[in-house]
């Protein structure tokens, strides 16, 4: 096999196990598929660096303020969809969708002058292009984020119900050898 091949298949087993892991992670169905929307929502945004600690934050956040019970470890999992591989393509589809609307909302004047002052100093040393880039990835990610989150919950949901439903059966399964294995020795 070729080194190629050797590390396309050892990433292929690491998110094979991610997977079941994320399957088999403490919580209800709906509390981790939740989890998973709200990482995959995070990951659209571009906040490169940061998203996990956000997501378990902004998870923690809807716990205690709103009571909605979110897996932080399935929305740090989430977040793992921008990664160094992927991070290119999907930011530059979530900027090509939302810099039209960045255009719109952002006065012409804004975009087209020098010397725009803004409070963080790259953006200001880089101008209106920077604000309008911004502008452009984070509109575009929540354009993009919002139906991968759905996507991502109801993927997450169905997946973790098959999960337990089968890992019930197999309960029953073995509970139902040892009775008989009980009823055979007793006779």
């Amino acid at each position: 096999m070729s080194m190629m091949g050797r590390t396309f298949a050892r990433l292929r087993k690491k998110a094979r196990q991610g997977y079941v892991r994320l399957l088999k992670s403490p919580g209800a169905p709906r509390e981790i598929a939740g989890g998973v929307a709200l990482g995959l929502f995070v990951a659209m945004l571009p906040v490169m660096g940061v998203q996990m600690p956000l997501a378990i934050l902004l998870a923690e956040l809807l716990r205690r303020v709103f009571r909605i019970r979110l897996s932080r470890l399935a929305a740090a999992a989430g977040v793992w969809l921008t990664n160094p591989v992927t991070a290119a393509p999907i930011y530059g589809l979530c900027w090509l969708a939302g810099r039209p609307v960045a255009r719109l909302l952002l006065p012409s004047h804004q975009i087209a002058s020098e010397g725009v002052t803004l409070s963080v100093s790259d953006l200001a040393a880089a101008g209106p292009f920077a604000l309008e880039l911004l502008c452009g990835l984070t509109i575009g990610g929540i354009l993009f984020g919002i139906p991968v989150a759905v996507a991502g919950y109801k993927l997450t949901l169905q997946a973790v119900h098959r999960y337990q439903a089968r890992k019930g059966e197999r309960r029953m399964r073995l509970a139902a050898a040892r009775g008989q294995g009980s009823d055979l020795r007793a006779a």
